[in-house]
């Protein structure tokens, strides 16, 4: 399939790490196009096995297409071009939507849309970095963790204003001014942008990223481990071991029912602050399961002792 550039449907890329806020962004964008009408395809890019973020897009989007198990940037490239023809060529989607795996890294994300196949089916209009403020150990550069992020990105959202002292907002703020780029710089509670003024064009930088650009990023992946939940959880047990979740796990999420409880559960957690349980609904349930992203943790104990946590153990 070849298009001229401007019948391609738009594409936007949100990037971040866990826990940022880019999900209840992309909630409110995809409230915004389908009030105007618009036919929104999502791909969504989870590194655990399990898609929980592509259940609730679907509630809004017209098409959601999941890449699971691997990040867009590496070892599941590859789908990223797969799902933009299927959105594009079988769902005739008016805008398309890339949620990055929180691991990703973008500069590499960047490359694969700008490959000719993707080229060829949308085109590359936004990439929005969503980030909370980040408060450094001593001697440790402020901003260094999102410092490609802030140059790659069109716009960069900085989320969760409410949990961070003024002070401390400041001098994270004055990191990314100095590092952003040509990126526009929003500073917002629960990802609270203002979608049409987020999506205006502005001056961009020099086009730097057209054409299969090749950055040569090396990293090593943060450990995902994804644990399938085959039966109900005895609600004691696991809050026992919700509330002592190992140093070095950065993300927990996924979804539980508990026993003689017939409503499904919604699992939430992002080091170090965010902590939440509690009931959801999805047009499809997803398998329960829970997926647990971090470093230097002991996944073997991890998934053993959430297995005892079953009614059946």
């Amino acid at each position: 399939m070849t298009m001229t550039e401007a019948a391609r449907p738009p594409l936007y890329v949100l990037a971040g790490p866990l826990g940022a806020g880019k999900t209840t962004l992309l909630m409110r964008l995809l409230a915004f196009w389908c009030d105007a009408g618009k036919r929104v395809g999502v791909l969504m890019n989870e590194a655990g096995a399990v898609s929980l973020d592509g259940a609730h897009a679907s509630a809004s989007a017209a098409a959601v297409r999941n890449i699971t198990g691997g990040c867009v940037c590496c070892d599941a490239r590859d789908g990223i071009g797969e799902g933009l023809t299927e959105l594009v060529g079988q769902q005739r989607v008016d805008v398309v939507v890339l949620e990055c795996s929180g691991i990703a890294a973008i500069e590499d994300v960047i490359e694969t849309v700008t490959d000719p196949v993707c080229l060829n089916v949308v085109r590359l209009e936004k990439v929005i970095a969503v980030i909370e403020p980040s408060v450094p150990s001593a001697g440790r550069p402020i901003g260094s963790r999102y410092t490609t992020l802030a140059q790659y990105a069109d716009e960069v959202i900085v989320s969760k204003q409410d949990l961070y002292a003024t002070a401390e907002q400041e001098r994270f703020r004055t990191a990314l001014i100095r590092d952003r780029g040509h990126a526009r710089l929003w500073q917002v509670s629960q990802a609270a942008v203002d979608p049409e003024s987020l999506l205006q064009p502005h001056e961009r930088r020099p086009k730097r990223r057209v054409g299969n650009v090749a950055f040569g990023s090396t990293r090593a992946h943060p450990m995902v481990t994804t644990i399938p939940l085959t039966g109900p959880l005895h609600r004691g047990r696991f809050t026992e071991w919700f509330d002592h979740l190992p140093v070095g796990l950065d993300r927990v999420k996924g979804v539980c029912r508990f026993s003689g409880d017939q409503e499904l559960y919604e699992i939430q957690y992002a080091s170090p602050v965010t902590r939440w349980i509690g009931v959801v609904r999805f047009r499809q349930e997803p398998d329960p399961a829970l997926v647990l992203i971090g470093r230097n943790y002991n996944h073997v104990r991890c998934h053993r002792t959430l297995q005892a946590c079953l009614l059946s153990a």
